[in-house]
This record gives structure tokens, C-alpha cells and sequence, in this order.
């Protein structure tokens, strides 16, 4: 398996069927992934998005997990499950990475994610998309009361040290 890092679709119409063909013969879902809608009008934007995410649903993939698929777009696109950027460089940076050779254990490590990848595939996600996201608000709570908890005891640790 290699780096996850971004690749564009390339849509040249955005018909169901020629979506569904498409978005079947790439990666979406297995690499990060991005569309551009830049030569698609405004008024028709919205209408192409709908049916991206229908041909998405159809082919049982999700346009956030494992990899997500990101729409490039000049204006804001409302009532969409997916990203929308207004230009490439918007994108989440995590992804953009050259690829090089990996040591042995960053190839385990990605040979790990490979398989976890699998098993994120085969999963029902968008009937698992509500306990996900609620599984994901838990954590981030969690994460800023530790995150609070450590703070008040470096500094009970710290007024502890300057009374000694």
C-alpha cells in the first residue's frame, strides 16, 4: 500500500450513471480524494453535488470515512454531507505529503491502516454515520477535560516546586 495522498476525479459530465462508472473505476474511498467544479456553472453546482453524493450512496461508499472525497468549489454549497473548499490549497495539509520511500516500520504501521481500511469499507457507514459522529463529540469532550484536568495540575505542580 502507499501514502495516502490527495488525487483529483476528473468528471467530465456528472450524469448518475457516467458519476457511478467513474467514481467506480477510481480510489474514493481508499486514497483522499478531490473534484473540482470550477468549469461547472453556479446554478448548477448544487445539482451536481446532489448527484455525486447519489452515486455515491448507490455504490455503498462514503464520502467521509475511511479516506474522505472533497468537492472544490468557488462558492459555498449548502446541504451537503461533504467538504467543500474554495481552492486546492484549502485542503487539509495531512494529505499533502511527497511520497519517499518508507522505513520498515512506517510500512507496517501503513500496512496496518491498509487492513483497518478494509474493515472501515465493509462497514454499513452511513447507517453507523449518527453513532459515529455522537462516538466523536464523546471524545472531543473527553480529550478537553484531560486537556483541563493537566493544566490545573502542572500548575498545582508548579506552585508545589516554587513553595519548597
Amino acid at each position: 500500500m502507499r501514502i495516502p495522498i490527495y488525487e483529483e476525479l476528473v468528471l467530465d459530465h456528472f450524469s448518475t450513471d457516467y458519476l457511478k462508472e467513474k467514481i467506480k473505476a477510481s480510489k474514493v474511498g481508499s486514497l483522499p480524494m478531490y473534484t473540482s467544479l470550477h468549469n461547472v456553472s453556479e446554478a448548477e453546482r448544487a445539482n451536481v453535488v446532489s448527484n455525486i453524493e447519489q452515486a455515491l450512496k448507490e455504490l455503498h461508499k462514503n464520502p467521509l470515512f475511511p479516506y474522505p472525497y472533497y468537492i472544490v468549489s468557488e462558492t459555498p454549497i449548502k446541504g451537503t454531507l461533504m467538504s467543500v473548499f474554495q481552492s486546492v490549497d484549502e485542503l487539509p495539509s495531512h494529505y499533502f505529503k511527497k511520497s519517499k520511500r518508507l522505513k520498515n516500520k512506517e510500512l507496517m504501521l501503513l500496512n496496518k491502516v491498509g487492513v483497518l481500511n478494509e474493515k472501515v469499507i465493509n462497514m454499513n457507514l452511513y447507517e453507523n454515520q449518527k453513532i459515529i459522529q455522537e462516538s466523536a463529540v464523546d471524545q472531543r469532550s473527553l480529550y478537553k477535560q484531560t486537556k483541563e484536568l493537566n493544566f490545573y495540575e502542572e500548575i498545582a505542580y508548579l506552585i508545589q516546586e516554587n513553595e519548597n
